[in-house]
């Protein structure tokens, strides 16, 4: 996920110098690189120079998946619009003032326009200006509030008609306040700005408080925990691509090929084996591999490896934290990647409940984790991820059929259509297929659970302009629900 930054701090104002801006615009951008953004910094920017980095950041968006623009420096309204003024800003007339500085209008209808679907606008630009008194000859107060555009959130240093405070170190209030919260791991950006919120109105003994307005669609964390790299690394490579995969031991291939042989007979009394005498001395990639198999035996209705899963807490509480650990990491990896140690196309998603009850145990959140590192390449087509234990919302939307039945037209997540026809590569419509069945509301909710690879318990589905007392209704056959075509 590419994620990057334009960051502009200025202080070097003719007669009205600020003290913190440089330093703001230093600090975010060295936090942000340690966040996996790439930061561009500019400090005592020009006009010229704010235009020409727009112009770059603006080519830029069209290449990643989340764009932050930061500003700290002497913001103004004037005539109920906002603009973020240049250190050579002509500031003799407000005509001149507004055509030589950087309106924000045209900052948001920059990021509005990218290919990114997250934006987000941070703005400690809300102190005094002493240069618009010389217009009016009374002080403005603060910046204009503006709406945000569907997937941004924009970020104000005071509320409005409030103006902003120096901070009593090097960095401003505000922007000494986000620094302290943005590494928090786990930590959504609006919990983020809440806990930013708080933070300043104690620094200023309640006299700034912060301010958003929001229109993001989906979930966004500056710092989501993973576990180590390393632990994807750890395996071998014939252990994540375990089609070709030779136990280390009589025992643990005895085990292994139990799970693997696809023979009800065979598979059942394997899961019995699973215990802590015998499995004391296997390596870690034989607990890999061995937790993979019971899931695929389970997907494969083999009974006492179902069961091994609907009782997957007490299983794995019954081994060391070492074999419990590899056992777990290779069930979850099998949901989402085949022998060859590729994602999945379609994910393996019969037996996710089971496992994903466990999800909040403290003794076995690492496991989850660990495979969110798997995913990592693969986020942006990923709906639900592992360890977030945050539910998603999904709305379904109805459109007339015959025989007074209603037909599933779209299939909304965070605001876009994800319901797709067989090629994958354009939107279902009803009108362009025949090839329809009948369904519940139950049925369709765990449909929709096994495509997308979320726990039932975690997954809210609303049906909109369907009427209450309509128990069925028509899908498509082939229900592909993906976040990009293909």
């Amino acid at each position: 996920m590419k994620k990057i930054a334009l960051i502009i701090g200025n202080a070097a104002y003719p007669e009205s110098q600020l003290n913190n801006p440089v330093n703001d615009a230093e600090s975010i951008g060295k936090i942000l690189d340690r966040l996996s953004f790439y930061p561009k910094v500019y400090t005592d920017a020009t006009g010229q120079i704010m235009e020409e980095a727009l112009s770059d950041f603006a080519n830029d968006l069209m290449m990643c998946e989340i764009a932050l623009f930061f500003f700290a420096g002497h913001g103004m309204q004037i005539d109920g619009k906002n603009y973020l003024t240049a250190v050579d800003t002509k500031f003799d007339s407000e005509i001149n003032a507004k055509y030589s500085s950087l309106p924000l209008d045209k900052l948001i209808e920059t990021m509005e326009k990218g290919a990114n679907k997250t934006n987000i606008i941070i703005l400690d630009a809300c102190r005094t200006n002493p240069y618009e008194r010389k217009w009016r000859g009374v002080e403005s107060q603060g910046l204009a509030p503006v709406y945000a555009p569907k997937g941004m959130i924009i970020g104000y240093a005071t509320s409005p008609g409030q103006v902003a405070y120096d901070g009593d170190e090097k960095n401003g209030a505000y922007t000494d306040a986000f620094l302290k919260h943005v590494t928090t791991q786990d930590l959504s950006i609006e919990d983020l700005f809440k806990r930013v919120r708080n933070t300043l109105s104690s620094s200023t003994r309640g006299r700034q408080i912060s301010w958003e307005h929001t229109s993001l669609m989906g979930d966004f964390y500056f710092n989501y925990s993973f576990v180590s790299t390393e632990l994807i690394s750890e395996y071998g490579k014939k252990a994540i691509a375990d089609a070709e995969y030779m136990p280390s031991s009589n025992e643990a291939r005895d085990i292994i090929k139990g799970l693997r042989s696809h023979n009800y007979y065979k598979q059942n009394p394997t899961i019995s084996k699973i215990h802590q005498q015998s499995i004391k001395n296997f390596i870690k990639d034989d607990l890999f591999v061995i937790g993979r198999n019971v899931y695929q035996a389970a997907c494969g209705n083999a009974y006492d490896a179902i069961n091994y899963l609907d009782n997957l807490q007490d299983n794995l509480s019954n081994l060391d934290k070492n074999s419990s650990f590899h056992i777990l990491n290779g069930i979850v990896f099998e949901i989402y990647f085949n022998s060859r140690g590729e994602i999945r196309k379609n994910a393996k998603a019969e037996m996710i409940d089971s496992v994903f009850r466990i999800e909040e145990s403290d003794l076995f959140i690492s496991s989850f984790k660990f495979v969110c590192q798997a995913l990592i390449p693969y986020l942006k087509n990923i709906f639900y991820v592992p360890s977030s234990l945050k539910g998603i919302s999904i709305d379904v939307s109805f459109t007339d059929y015959e025989h007074d039945m209603k037909v599933v037209d779209a299939i909304y997540f965070e605001g876009d259509n994800i319901l797709y026809d067989e090629s994958g590569r354009q939107y279902f419509y009803p009108s362009d297929s025949a090839f329809l069945k009948q369904i519940s509301r139950e049925e369709i909710k765990s449909s929709i659970s096994k495509a997308l690879v979320v726990p039932s318990f975690r997954l809210q589905v609303n049906f909109l302009g369907l009427p209450n007392n309509m128990l069925v209704f028509l899908v498509p056959y082939s229900m592909i629900l993906q976040r990009l075509a293909i």
